[in-house]
Order: C-alpha cells, then structure tokens, then sequence
C-alpha cells in the first residue's frame, strides 16, 4: 500500500490542483481541477486508481473549473462543494459542512470551513487513519497561500472589510493553530491574481509561514487590514465571469472544443462575417513580421489564458493563427483555462499558406533598446505593465497605461512620435502594439526584450517620486 499525491502545476495561471488517494483500495480525489481534464486521468490510470471525488475549495474566479467535466469522463465521481455560506449552486453535487470526513484506504481528509477569500472557502485536513487530531497537510485552497494569503475584495469594496477581518480569524484561529510540521499545499501558486506576492514555492509548512509570512506576522485586524488591502494586484476583469459560470456549473464538452480548419479562402471568408476576432498565437517577432490586418496578439505561452481573459470577450468567435498546426490542442487548452469555448476556425498552414494565396499583410515595427537610448524624444514611450512595475523603475520619459486600459485608453496617446510599446520581456508589449493598431494607430512598434534588454544594457532608469 502506498499513498498516492500528484501535485499539477498550471504555470501562466499561477494554480495547483492535486490528486491524492490509495493505490491498495485503488481510490482517489481530484481537488480544484482546470478544465482540461485529461491530465487527472493520466495521472489515474498511471496509478491504477479510480476518481471517486473531486473536491473544491471555493468558487474558483480565476480559472474554469474541471469538476464537472471530469466528472463525466470518469462516470461516478461526486462532485463535493461546500454548504457553508454558499450561493445557490446550478448543478448536482454533494454538500460539504465543517468537519465532514472522507476516507481513501489510510487517508482522512477532513473539510474544514475557512472563510475570508470567499464566504463558502474549505480547507481540506490530511491525515492518516485513527489519526485525525494530528493531521500532516492541509489543502488550504485560497486562504492560507506561499508567502501570502488569498485576496479579499472578490466580492467587491462594499463586503471586502468584512471577509477581510473574516480572513485574519480563519488563519490566526484555524491555520496557526496547526502543528508546524503540517505541509501546506495551496490552490493558488505564484503569478496568480488571486494574491499579492505569493511566493514562488510550491508548498510550504504552518512553521515556516508562522516564521516568514508577512500576513501572519499581524497583530491585530487593523495591521492585517491595512496589508491585505493596501497591495492587491488589479482584479482581472474576467472573474466575475468565471465565478457565475463556476457557480452555476460550466458546460461539460466531453473534451476539448472542436476548431474547424480553414484553408485561407474559407478563413477570409470567415473574418468578413464580421462577428469574429482574429487571435494570432505566434511570437512577437513572427506576428510583427506580418500578420492579418486587425489581429490581436497574444503568444501561445502560459501567459494566454490570463491575457486573453483580460483582453478578450469570451462570447465572441475566435479565428486562430498558430506557430503551427501541431499546436492546435495546446492552445485551445490554454484558452480553455479561462472559458473560452466559441472557435470559428483556424488558419490552415499557417501565415505561410495566407501569404502563398497572395492576401495582404500587415507589420508591426521593432524598436531596439539602443535605439531608444540613442535617440532621445524620438519616441512617444508607452509602458503597458501593471502599476506596482511601473512604479519600481520605467524607462525615462515613458506613459504608462496598463494593458487592460488600453483598448479603451488608446485616444489618449500623443501624434506625431512613433508609439513604442514596452513591458517587461516584450510579451505584452506586443499584445498592447496589435490593440492600438487595431485602434487605428498607424506608427506603432514593440521593444523586443522591453525591461530586460534595457537592464541588461545598463540604460537608466526614472524611479518614481518619493
């Protein structure tokens, strides 16, 4: 007998799900999955267990949750949510209270409710059989996080006092009265919106927070209000989205979203429908040596589904380009991520095949960190990274509007200077060029490198005023 655990890392989204269950009694639990699913039931079938349960610890906004979709594809799992503070949910479930147990061969998880980065939160006790009272993990889900612990304004300034003095009980009564030996095993990892600098471990132990956590080190609510409110990264515009379809329950796909492919006429076809957004996956460099006119880039990293949350309407059609046609299923998956479901297509062949059948092209400029530094005012310099960047160091004489802002924004820009867009790696940049080129911008370039090509050439940097 041995005890099963899989930690499945989400990198870009900054979320970790697991699997943990008993290869002797061949069962096991999925908590908080993504939606594409086909990587908890690798994992099961490598460890030659059955998904009996898939638990949530809250109402994700972040992410599209998997709960339901792997729940059809395993045929039998309950899906458990919690019944604490809970709104209504819109699909078949079994109810979490306090203290619930649920046994997997030697294993105990014992659900256990924490409130504070959402009313209905559950955290999830680990221990071995006949040893409840000493469990040796916890999944703490969004409340106790690396570093950090989950933000507290999800439901808006009017309840964010209140869950955030919720928050401060639920980790000085619950969390901090946990062994120190207890492994702590979080849902919302490093580059996740869902908290502000969050460590960029894995896991952790109760010791070593109680030691190094800022939000632990709090005397009282008022020092823990002032933290938790004062640092908060901009909420993503797509999590209320997320959160009414992760309560009502998403649709379950049976796998991933069908794409049809279009060869360059039926894609062109296609765009003059008017309805759809050409979303062009390839790297900046690729997209800026010619893409289709009115295209939308955002590279097809881990970074895509959180921009394309922020940049995107989920409702509307996508006509893909991609680096190649191989890369088809992992960019709908990323995309999928965050709830995008409505393909129109994608180009077949590429922009390789869109330029042989002799339709137009368009380009986006690149503008070299030396040819900034050498030619001072030549450039209207506009930086496109979020607001706490920003105000550690931005290249002399820049404007900053974050990215988000920008298709809304873009009016506000100067004439008469070539707009260079810069970020950190040159990632967003691009993103932010193809919105203000969409906007109507004609003398528009990106900084290859951005931020980093600049460092490392020892180039200044305008610091903010004190």
């Amino acid at each position: 007998m041995a005890l099963v655990f899989e930690r499945v890392v989400t990198e870009g989204l900054g979320d970790l799900s697991y699997l943990i269950g008993d290869d002797s009694r061949g069962i096991a639990a999925v908590i908080d999955p993504r939606a594409d699913v086909e990587v908890y039931l690798q994992l099961a079938r490598r460890h030659q267990v059955a998904i009996t349960h898939i638990l949530q610890t809250h109402v994700h906004e972040d992410f599209l949750s998997g709960a339901l979709e792997l729940a059809a594809r395993v045929g039998n799992a309950k899906v458990c949510s919690s019944a604490v503070d809970a709104a209504p949910y819109g699909y078949p479930h079994e109810p979490l209270r306090d203290g619930d147990r649920l046994e997997f061969g030697a294993t105990v998880l014992t659900a256990r409710h924490t409130p504070g980065h959402t009313p209905e939160h559950m955290a999830f006790l680990v221990a071995e059989s006949g040893k409840e009272q000493s469990p040796y993990a916890v999944f703490s889900g969004g409340s106790l996080l690396i570093n950090a612990a989950g933000r507290t304004d999800l439901l808006g300034p009017e309840r964010a006092r209140e869950l955030t003095a919720t928050q401060y009980r639920t980790l000085h009564d619950f969390f901090l009265r946990l062994d120190d030996g207890v492994i702590v095993h979080p849902t919302h990892a490093h580059g996740s919106p869902c908290g502000a600098s969050i460590g960029d471990r894995l896991a952790s132990t109760v010791g070593y927070e109680r030691r190094f956590n800022p939000y632990l080190q709090c005397r009282d609510e008022a020092a823990f209000s002032r933290l938790a409110l004062g640092q908060l990264p901009p909420k993503p515009s797509y999590y209320p989205r997320l959160k009414e379809s992760n309560t009502q329950g998403p649709p379950v796909l049976g796998g991933l979203p069908v794409v049809p492919p279009l060869p360059p006429q039926a894609f062109q076809a296609r765009l003059r429908q008017g309805d759809a957004i050409v979303l062009d996956t390839r790297h900046m460099l690729a997209f800026g040596g010619g893409h289709i006119e009115g295209a939308l880039n955002i590279g097809g990293s881990a970074q895509l589904p959180i921009w394309a949350g922020w940049m995107l309407d989920a409702g509307q059609p996508l006509l893909l380009v991609l680096e190649s046609d191989g890369a088809l299923g992992e960019v709908v998956a990323l995309l999928l991520r965050t709830g995008f479901t409505r393909f129109a297509g994608y180009l077949v062949g590429g922009m390789g095949r869109w330029d042989n059948a002799g339709f137009g092209l368009a380009t986006t400029k690149q503008v070299t960190a030396a040819q900034i530094h050498d030619r001072p005012g030549a450039f209207t310099l506009l930086d496109v990274r979020a607001p706490s960047e920003w105000e550690a160091g931005r290249l002399p004489g820049a404007r900053h509007v974050y990215l988000p802002e920008l298709p809304a924004r873009a009016g506000e820009l100067p004439h008469g200077k070539p707009v260079v867009v810069y970020c950190d790696t040159g990632y967003r940049a691009s993103i932010g060029a193809s919105v203000l080129q969409r906007a109507g911008l004609a003398d528009v370039a990106t900084m290859p490198g951005s931020m980093q090509a600049w460092k490392r050439a020892g180039y200044p940097l305008e610091e903010a005023p004190a």
